[in-house]
This record gives C-alpha cells, sequence and structure tokens, in this order.
C-alpha cells in the first residue's frame, strides 16, 4: 500500500477516497454513535431552516456562525437527517487530505514527491467515531490548511501583499465556524515572526485580512440588530459559561493514547535518524507551533470530546509520513504502515463498542444520545427541556429560543430583573412548548411572574417535572 501512495501522481486522491469509504462505508451501516453536539447542530439547523428565525436571537448557543449557515442549509435541503452530513464528512476529509498533500509537495516538506500524507491524512481522520460527522471544527480545518500552505510559501521567499491577505482571510473564516481556531491566527503570526523576515506593512495586511471577515460577520449581525447577543452567546460564552466535559481530562487521554504513542514514537525518529536541509527544519518547527495551537484551541473549547482532537492530525499525519518515509526497506514499511492503519481502526472500533471493557476507564455515556423515558410523551412534539440532558430532543423540536441551557440559565434564573423576565415573557408567548421539562425548578418561579403563560400549562400526573401545554 505505501509503495503505491509513494508515487508522484493526482490520481492517488482516487485511492485516498476509495479507502475511505472501505473504511467508513461499513461503520455507518454497523452504526454510529450519534452524540449530543450532532443533535444540537440538527436542532439548529431544523429551527433556522423551518421559519424565519436568526441564530443567536431566536436559537440561544455559542455555535460559530459558518457552521450554522451549512447546518441550517443542510436542513434546508436534506431535512432532520444524519446521511448529509456523513457524506459531506467524507467528502471534506478527502479535500483536507488533498489540500495537506500540496501544501507539502509545492514545499518540498519530504525528500522526495509522495501522496502518503494524504493517506495519512485519511487514516487519522477515523481515529474516532465522532470525527466521522460534520463538525464545526472539521469544517474549520479546510481553511487553516489552506492559511498552513500560505504560510509556508512565505518561508519559502515568496512576498506577495495577497498572499497575506488571503492567509488572514482563511484563518478569519475558519474561526467563524469555529472560535477555538483564532489560536492558528495567533500561531501564523508568530511563525511569521520566528522564521520569516516579513515587514510590519505585510504582517498588517494579515490582521487586515482576518479583521476583514469578522468585521463582515459583525456587520451582518448588526443589520439585524442581534449583534450585542451575537457578542454574548459567541464570544463571551468563553468566560460567562462553565465548559462541557463530556470527557474527562484522563479520560480524552486514555481515549488518545494509541494515535499519541504513534505521533510520540514518530517524532522520535525523525529527530534522530532524519536529515533535512534548513527550509524543512523550519517547517518542522511551525507544525509542532501548529500542534500548540490545537493544544490551546482544546482548551478554548467549551465542550470537550474526542473529535476537537481534529486540530491535531495536520501534525500527526506530518510526523508519521516523514516516518514512513525513512524506512528503507520496502516490506518493513509495508507491514508498518499495515499496523498503523489497524492500530487506528482498532481504536476506533474498540471505545465506539466498548470491546475488552474499555468503558471501565473510560465513559463515553454523558456524550451519547439515549433514549428518553418520556420517548411517548415528546415523540414529533415541540418541547422544551430546561437542563442539560438535550437527548429528549432526539425525536421532537425545539420550542422557544432557549437551546443551550448553560446560556439559558443566565436570564431563567434571574427573573427578578425586569428585562430577563420581558424577553423570556415573549420568548414563551410567541412559541410555546407543548411539553416542558423542568430538570432545574425553574418553571415554578416563570410560572408565578407570568401568570398568562401559567394559565396554559398542566402538571403531568406520573411526571412532576413535565408541563403540559393544554388542549
Amino acid at each position: 500500500m505505501l509503495t503505491f501512495f509513494k508515487t508522484n501522481d493526482p490520481y492517488r486522491l482516487i485511492g485516498v477516497f476509495l479507502l475511505l469509504l472501505v473504511i467508513r462505508v461499513p461503520m455507518f451501516i454497523s452504526g454510529v454513535p450519534m452524540i449530543l453536539p450532532e443533535l444540537k447542530w440538527l436542532l439548529i439547523g431544523e429551527r433556522l431552516g423551518s421559519d424565519d428565525y436568526t441564530m443567536y436571537q431566536d436559537v440561544w448557543d455559542y455555535t460559530a456562525p459558518l457552521a450554522v449557515f451549512v447546518y441550517k442549509w443542510l436542513f434546508i435541503l436534506f431535512g432532520k437527517i444524519r446521511v448529509p452530513y456523513f457524506i459531506i464528512s467524507v467528502l471534506l476529509v478527502v479535500i483536507q487530505a488533498g489540500i495537506f498533500n500540496n501544501v507539502m509537495l509545492r514545499n518540498k516538506a519530504y525528500n522526495g514527491s509522495t501522496y502518503v500524507p494524504a493517506l495519512l491524512y485519511m487514516v487519522f481522520m477515523n481515529a474516532f467515531f465522532d470525527f466521522l460527522t460534520l463538525s464545526p471544527v472539521l469544517l474549520s480545518m479546510t481553511f487553516v490548511l489552506l492559511a498552513m500552505n500560505n504560510l509556508f510559501k512565505r518561508m519559502d521567499n515568496q512576498t506577495k501583499d495577497e498572499l497575506f491577505i488571503f492567509t488572514g482571510v482563511f484563518l478569519g473564516i475558519a474561526t467563524l465556524f469555529y472560535l477555538p481556531t483564532f489560536w492558528y491566527f495567533v500561531v501564523t503570526i508568530l511563525s511569521l515572526v520566528l522564521y520569516t523576515g516579513s515587514i510590519l506593512r505585510r504582517m498588517m495586511l494579515l490582521v487586515y485580512g482576518f479583521a476583514m471577515v469578522v468585521g463582515f460577520a459583525s456587520l451582518y449581525f448588526y443589520w439585524f440588530d442581534d449583534y450585542l447577543i451575537f457578542q454574548y452567546h459567541v464570544l463571551n460564552s468563553l468566560w460567562i459559561i462553565e465548559t462541557i466535559k463530556y470527557l474527562n481530562w484522563t479520560e480524552l487521554t486514555i481515549v488518545a493514547a494509541v494515535p499519541l504513542l504513534i505521533f510520540i514514537a514518530s517524532v522520535y525518529k525523525v529527530r534522530k535518524l532524519g536529515k533535512y536541509i534548513n527550509f524543512q527544519e523550519k517547517i518542522q518547527q511551525v507544525m509542532f507551533m501548529f500542534f500548540l495551537s490545537g493544544f490551546l484551541g482544546l482548551m478554548m473549547a467549551r465542550e470537550i470530546s474526542t473529535y476537537q482532537l481534529i486540530f491535531f492530525i495536520p501534525t500527526v499525519a506530518f510526523f508519521v509520513t516523514h516516518y514512513l518515509l525513512l524506512i528503507k526497506n520496502w516490506l518493513v514499511a509495508e507491514i508498518s504502515v499495515g499496523v498503523i492503519i489497524i492500530l487506528v481502526l482498532y481504536n476506533h472500533l474498540a471505545f465506539a463498542n466498548k470491546w475488552f471493557h474499555v468503558d471501565r476507564f473510560v465513559s463515553y455515556e454523558p456524550l451519547l444520545i439515549r433514549e428518553s423515558s418520556y420517548e411517548k410523551l415528546l415523540k414529533d412534539k415541540k418541547i422544551l427541556v430546561l437542563g442539560d440532558e438535550m437527548y429528549h430532543y432526539k425525536n421532537a423540536s425545539l420550542a422557544t429560543p432557549y437551546l443551550n441551557w448553560r446560556l439559558s440559565q443566565l436570564q431563567l434564573k434571574e427573573l427578578k430583573y425586569y428585562d430577563n423576565s420581558a424577553e423570556a415573557f415573549v420568548n414563551f408567548n410567541e412559541d410555546l412548548p407543548e411539553v416542558i421539562i423542568d430538570q432545574e425548578q425553574t418553571m415554578p418561579e416563570l410560572l408565578k411572574k407570568m401568570p398568562t403563560i401559567s394559565s396554559q400549562y398542566i402538571h403531568h400526573e406520573g411526571y412532576p417535572e413535565i408541563y403540559l401545554l393544554k388542549e
């Protein structure tokens, strides 16, 4: 297999695509566990695509605007189903593998021209089952790779002004897909300072390109009188709400142990055995900095799970490719790439299917969708969940803007303030939920302050936390 991809032939990307289908199609058929963030993205698309709603004003969440745009149009075109997410994810992985390989080829990052980087990028993009869906991290990585290409061009002494502007634009777009990608912008500037002789004017062009994209997004929300709530939900959410840790740091380390050990072993071999020209050394140092930016992005994320580890895939694929290309014996090289592929896929399947009792060490339960105990009450209804248990929305739709409880509670738990109670009244009155699941004991105070809303609901006889809209 490695010999096939060592050839400098763009048609090798077809091989990457076919191999990706061989890996993923059986996974899709056997069933990919649905995760809570994925359900949230489906709900966002459904609400925005089914009526004249705007994000942040009519859907309370911190998902970045360009990702929201994608989810909205996926609902408009295909409805509330997962299959388009999987298909576009496959296409994006192949496109990103092609971009990544092209970056390495054009900038002579390796001692030979090869399509092994595309192969390894694709393989590591299957390390975890939540890599298979269309996450904002995956969407943003396309533009991070385009920015990486421009950065390496500058390191190779290409100094056109538009190179800097487009780098800023790409990083701005990536940030509007997923906010923690901002750290790639910071690391890119730092790399230009450390490894190039770029003058201040051109550095400012990069900042200008980034600011122009973010500024246009801000103007869009300002035009619809939503800028302040956009700022509050997306930017301020970084420090006003607590991070949701679907996996704690220990569990995340255990889950990522196999790819991490492969990466560490590859770095050791590359640094010990490899001989590189000065430009190749600089590229390796920048890739380490991109690894650092991925770690900073993970620290910045409001939801901690394995799908954020997409941040690290370019660096991991880069060094593992280096290691494999250092192996002179073709048989050893073929066996090595085969072992790596088996280990990565085993890592995916073991945790997705709880092989060998791995759930004793890592619990994915907080991340996974499970059946609601109120399923018969909720099916095909417009509901509101006052709490973190978003899985109740699996076969239901969102009523009111209060999707994200971490943001919503900042208003609904502070109804003593007139502005909060007035806005809450309007939000409920315009879109009354058919069923309310009150896990946080919020409804008694709300109904007390809003008698006209209270008169339209009754308590469920068997579930005191459930409120039903009168027929």
